[in-house]
């Protein structure tokens, strides 16, 4: 329990977090509901933040303290994890169930607290407990950088007026955010993913800022589709949502089920189209936007394009890189872009009909695409019935339209790009240790089972009941020396402060997986699409002068996206203790086992705060328990104490 504060809105002491005395904090309150809703035009149960999914923005500016007040009024157990934020110094709210903390019980609250340190730009925060984030659990977070951090919009433009805006419309970016929604909840998916072995590859639609519908194509589309696509075109069959049949991938064709009631992948159900509102986006009379684009979705790598807009890359999740001027932004699980769109109304024609903004799931058996509309002027500029004639309309066209369904692009000429093509600007994110690593970790991605997934070449798996053990971090209190190599799926404990961490990642050859470290951004050393990485080391390979090392200016993210077959090498410095999470951003993947601890600098990892160290922290009042209907539209305040 913390203490009351009158001047505090969530009733708590900053104190009581180790916030030093005369910070500047910010106070949020997310209340999380369970309810019945349709954000695809089919009702299903869910959840929602303050009444809304995506949940609302929570901003702060670069050096502020967070305190975040989750209240959990679900009938199921949450955590918060804050995606992309270090957490330096504050490991304990990092929000992973078994490893900083117990779950948060229904009719619980709990307060992450934790300093926007050494860090700007876009993050996300999402429900790290079983597959919630995939109910509607998750929305963004943006760091406003410090006025001493580097910018590079002097490399996109020399009239100082333009850049002088991008500075403006920095300080308050919008947020495109892409999610997979299926018609059941997740763990319904999950019933049917462990009791059948069916890896949940097919989704229902894909929703643009929580907004979607279920597009109807005919087989001759998905046909035309299909001839393209090498590993799809030899499957047997398509069914009515663009899904391809793999009975190598599943267990349920070894089992006397009805597939088609099952809905198993590639014998979905007739495709019946929705209705419900597609997301639209305003200029509001702006010759720019800045723009946060977010993959939110537990299943897919995502193609974005905007038809006949640019896009100029400045910042791959939050760190500023080398502007880039694409057409299509490709998007692992977990990824954020930031860029630079002109919508300067002499640039285009037809500026009085929307563009469609487009989100398609690529490297998949599955052709889908979520679609939202850019509109010039602002919600004045078109009435109700012309935008209820456009929603209803499939296939819009305005301009060139750069990706087809499948995410590929129509015109060979146009391009695109990846996080890993990226390139740090500052000088400090550039900045790579040279040589050999203090210690090298060898991880190999593989699915060991129909619905099992392993980081290690022995298919070692997270325990199946990791969220629900005794937290890691805590088990350092009564025993700061445990060294935790009884742990199933453990790195070394004997990591120093300071230390150089190599991750060698290699894939097998079937199955992309986005993979996430917590607790820090890493720099790609090393990345192949066609091999394994064939050095037993980093510095065996700069002997053997390797092709695709890359020590001088590597790509630096927190999202590596391994290649089926290939692999990806991060190079991280030991300087946050910490007990962190390694994972792949595919939900199943990582309930199916696909995760590792990383357990760095033990001897310095700071107490943690007595709050923190109870397993409940019920403190509400009969009052505090609001119906959706009461709830305002933003109850997130984002008041600051100083």
């Amino acid at each position: 329990m913390c203490s009351v504060r009158p001047s505090s809105l969530l009733g708590c002491n900053p104190e009581d977090f180790n916030i030093p005395v005369g910070a500047t904090v910010r106070e949020y309150k997310l209340d999380l509901t369970h309810v019945y809703h349709n954000p695809s035009g089919k009702y299903k149960s869910g959840f929602l933040i303050n009444g809304q999914s995506p949940g609302p923005a929570l901003e702060g500016e670069e050096g502020d303290w967070m305190l975040v007040k989750v209240v959990n009024q679900t009938p199921v157990s949450m955590t918060i994890h804050f995606h992309g934020i270090l957490q330096i110094g504050t490991p304990w709210s990092d929000g992973v169930p078994g490893v900083t903390q117990f779950p948060i019980l229904s009719g619980d609250s709990y307060v992450y607290a934790f300093q926007l340190r050494n860090q700007s730009g876009s993050t996300w925060y999402h429900a790290h407990y079983r597959g919630y984030a995939t109910d509607g659990v998750y929305g963004p977070f943006y760091i406003r950088p410090s006025k001493e951090r580097n910018r590079p919009y002097h490399l996109i433009t020399n009239d100082s007026k333009v850049s002088d805006g991008f500075y403006d419309l920095e300080r308050s970016p919008q947020n495109i955010i892409g999610d997979d929604s299926f018609h059941l909840t997740m763990d319904d998916v999950m019933a049917r993913m462990f009791h059948f072995g069916i890896d949940p590859l097919c989704i229902q639609s894909i929703l643009i800022n929580g907004k979607g519908r279920v597009y109807c194509h005919d087989h001759k589309t998905f046909v035309r589709l299909a001839l393209k696509t090498p590993n799809v075109k030899n499957l047997p069959s398509i069914d009515t949502m663009g899904c391809a049949r793999d009975e190598n991938a599943n267990g349920y064709h070894d089992i006397e089920v009805d597939n088609f009631e099952l809905e198993s992948p590639g014998f979905s159900r007739q495709c019946e189209p929705t209705f419900s509102d597609n997301y639209v986006h305003y200029t509001n009379n702006s010759k720019w936007q800045y723009l946060n684009i977010l993959n939110a979705g537990g299943q897919h790598t995502k193609a974005f394009s905007i038809d006949d807009h640019e896009l100029i890359v400045v910042a791959i999740d939050g760190v500023f890189v080398e502007p880039a001027t694409v057409h299509q932004l490709l998007i692992p699980v977990g990824s954020r872009f930031t860029v630079l769109v002109e919508t300067d109304p002499t640039k285009h024609s037809h500026i009085h009909h929307p563009f469609p903004i487009r989100f398609a799931a690529v490297i998949t058996a599955q052709f889908i695409e979520g679609v939202g509309y850019l509109v010039y002027g602002n919600e004045t500029s078109f009435d109700s019935i012309q935008l209820a004639n456009l929603q209803n309309y499939n296939g819009y066209i305005n301009g060139v339209r750069y990706q087809d369904i499948d995410g590929k692009l129509l015109d060979p000429n146009h391009k695109y790009m990846w996080p890993h093509q990226t390139r740090p600007y500052e000088e400090d994110a550039a900045r790579v240790a040279k040589g050999g690593a203090d210690h090298t970790f060898n991880l190999y991605l593989n699915r060991t089972g129909l619905i099992e997934f392993s980081m290690f070449e022995d298919g070692t798996k997270l325990p199946p009941t990791f969220e629900l053990g005794h937290p890691l971090l805590h088990q350092l209190v009564n025993n700061p020396s445990k060294t935790f190599a009884d742990f199933q799926g453990s790195l070394s404990s004997d990591i120093k402060y300071g230390d150089v961490v190599d991750l060698i990642i290699n894939n097998h050859k079937r199955i992309n997986h986005p993979i996430h470290l917590h607790g820090h951004l890493f720099h790609l050393i090393s990345y192949s699409e066609t091999e394994n990485f064939p050095h037993r080391s980093v510095e065996e390979a700069e002997r053997e002068n390797y092709k695709n090392l890359n020590l001088q200016n590597p790509p630096y993210f927190d999202i590596a996206l391994v290649p089926a077959g290939g692999h990806a090498v991060v190079r991280i410095i030991a300087n946050n203790p910490g007990v962190w999470l390694i994972h792949c951003h595919n939900l199943g993947h990582l309930l199916g086992g696909m995760g590792a601890i990383l357990f760095e600098a033990l001897d310095q990892v700071p107490e943690t705060p007595q709050y923190y160290l109870s397993q409940a922290h019920i403190d509400l009042e009969p009052e505090q328990h609001y119906a959706i209907t009461d709830l305002p539209n933003n109850t997130h305040d984002g008041s600051i104490l100083t």
